[in-house]
């Protein structure tokens, strides 16, 4: 819980003090992504391994925090505006990974970011090529790690 308040805090600050043009830090913003992305995806967060038991005692005293950080991943997504652009293709890969974990609200909340990161690449190039070929590359990554179900082909493929 402690981690996700920070993590909340540094997307607080650079919200504040790192996004205007003239102060914008392209490496901590990628810092703040990749940071987010690696504590949603940890293994300790992930409920699904856990008997039920331990499963309802965690969502009952924390939440799902999963949920939380995702959403706060996708706002902070979105807060970047025409720098979007900055983190396409490098950011494809962790926001997959992100979307990967098998919990149907932080799906919902996160896939859309690909979309946006399509049109974004589109606006400005005719063309989203670059996010094509990275997205493919990821997947065929993540799915021959045994990653991806049936559940997210569906969800992915509806969204």
């Amino acid at each position: 819980r402690e981690f996700l308040r920070t993590i909340n805090q540094f997307a607080t600050t650079l919200t504040e003090m790192f996004l205007s043009n003239d102060s914008f830090e392209l490496q901590l913003w990628n810092n703040y992504f990749h940071l987010a992305v690696a504590f949603l995806t940890q293994d300790s967060l992930q409920l699904e391994n856990f008997s039920q038991a331990k499963r309802s005692s965690i969502l009952a005293k924390y939440g799902d925090m999963r949920a939380t950080i995702g959403a706060s991943i996708r706002d902070m997504w979105y807060n970047l505006g025409p720098r979007k652009i900055e983190f396409i293709p490098g950011m494809v890969g962790p926001i997959l990974e992100m979307t990967l974990v098998p919990e149907p609200e932080l799906r919902k909340a996160t896939i859309p970011i690909f979309f946006d990161m399509m049109l974004c690449e589109y606006q400005l190039t005719h063309s989203f090529a670059r996010f094509e070929d990275e997205i493919l590359r990821q997947l065929d990554t993540e799915v021959e790690g045994g990653r991806g179900d049936e559940q997210y082909k569906q969800q992915f493929e509806s969204m």
